[in-house]
């Protein structure tokens, strides 16, 4: 079990409750009671339209991060996917999960930031599979450029707000 977690506004306090938005652990005095469960104040007095792509600087690191993981797993998984019938399917799917892992990452806010991180931390696999052949003034299955776009695209919609 981990240990106690402190309210992030009152640091001595210990606390077993945390924010049902941004998971911040709060103590009894900072829990405010909402239709969807106890938050913190800052995101108790916001209405879920004005959060919605608002991303605290945390949830902006962990975007990031999950951008960066996609992209190099995605490497090796691109290598793969491009040797495949329906390519293009398939990498709409792999698109899809990660634009849904960025999204979960940054704390299911969407926005602008997110969709971006998804669709270039997508669309960098892709770009370091097809760039040799073309720098080398080689040509590239019109397939593969489709299944990159396919890919991106699908990233990008995991990320929007509804």
């Amino acid at each position: 079990m981990a240990g106690p977690m402190h309210c992030y506004r009152h640091p001595k306090r210990e606390t077993r409750v945390s924010c049902a938005t941004c998971g911040r652990p709060i103590c009894t005095e900072c829990m405010r009671p909402t239709d969807v469960g106890i938050k913190c104040p800052e995101d108790a007095r916001l209405p879920r339209g004005a959060r919605a792509g608002t991303m605290k600087p945390n949830q902006i690191l962990w975007s990031f991060l999950a951008g960066l993981a996609v992209a190099l797993v995605g490497i090796p998984v691109v290598y793969v996917i491009l040797t495949l019938p329906f390519q293009w399917l398939i990498s709409a799917a792999a698109g899809y999960g990660a634009g849904t892992l960025v999204n979960r990452a940054g704390g299911r806010n969407g926005g602008t930031l997110a969709i971006s991180i998804s669709v270039v931390a997508t669309a960098i696999p892709f770009l370091v599979r097809l760039a040799p052949p073309v720098l080398a003034g080689g040509n590239v299955s019109p397939i593969s450029i489709a299944a990159m776009i396919f890919a991106a695209v699908a990233a990008g919609l995991a990320n929007r707000q509804l």
